[in-house]
């Protein structure tokens, strides 16, 4: 008797655990939604947001649908439910919602199906165009990405390649790189190995993800974006991709022999 109620219990925690993670969008949106956010659903996504922000939407629901089109090409991916995106009023209070340090400077962010970004008018001026700096130079592409790239992979892929394939991706498509915002010091470079096992614990976190963003396009090569998709079907199918760069590494060491 007692081994059953154990067995139920270990199966009842399994239940809970498995609803969590493939029911933690659905579960996100109804959450937001008692916390008094506003929501719109578009062709592909459902935006959350708080009353001030709401002339800030048309410029998100526009970055939202070209990330959905112009990285649905490239990766030939358009998945068919609605990605949640949760606007928060400003960096504040997307910083309060991750328990990021006051220090962490981000415009967004993914995690688990959800993209959550800073309201574009928390950082752009009145005086500019708010549709094409915040496609531009805002985190749509990049976030979006790292979405693609999580289902693409089944969540098999560490950080350093999801930041990379990101900012590649970014930068095919908008042509931002962290250059244009971060004085990057050219007197060092990470070692691929820092990069692959200790991506989070790097100190100069610019520097990290240039690193990445180098380790991807050494990666990608001459095929581009169609070899990191194939890349990303053997992450899928339980490669690593420590593995997949170590052996390109050595390929290349040995003459492509």
């Amino acid at each position: 008797m007692l081994r059953k109620k154990l067995t139920a219990i270990v199966l009842l925690c399994v239940i809970i655990i498995i609803g969590v993670y493939y029911f933690y969008a659905p579960i996100s949106v109804a959450a937001f939604k008692l916390k008094g956010f506003d929501s719109v659903a578009t062709s592909h996504f459902i935006i959350l947001f708080k009353p001030e922000s709401k002339d800030s939407i048309p410029a998100v629901v526009n970055a939202a649908e070209k990330a959905y089109d112009l990285v649905g090409k490239d990766f030939d991916f358009y998945p068919k439910n609605k990605l949640p995106i949760v606007v928060f009023p400003d960096g504040l209070s997307l910083q309060s919602a991750f328990n990021w340090p006051k220090d962490e400077n981000t415009q967004g962010a993914y995690y688990r199906g959800v993209i959550y970004v800073q309201s574009p008018d928390g950082w752009i001026e009145e005086t500019q165009d708010i549709k094409k700096v915040f496609f531009d130079k805002g985190p749509m592409v990049h976030e979006y990405t790292h979405f693609v790239v999580d289902i693409m992979t089944k969540g098999n892929c560490p950080r350093w390649f999801t930041e990379g394939v990101a900012q590649y991706e970014e930068k095919r498509v908008t042509g931002y790189t962290l250059e244009e915002d971060f004085e990057i010091d050219e007197s060092f470079d990470y070692a691929y190995e820092d990069i692959m096992y200790s991506f989070d614990k790097l100190s100069n976190v610019p520097k990290a993800y240039l690193g990445a963003l180098e380790m991807t396009e050494f990666l990608s090569g001459s095929g581009g974006i169609d070899e990191l998709k194939r890349i990303m079907l053997y992450l899928k199918s339980g490669d690593s991709a420590e593995g997949i760069f170590l052996r390109k590494v050595a390929q290349i060491d040995t003459g492509g022999k």
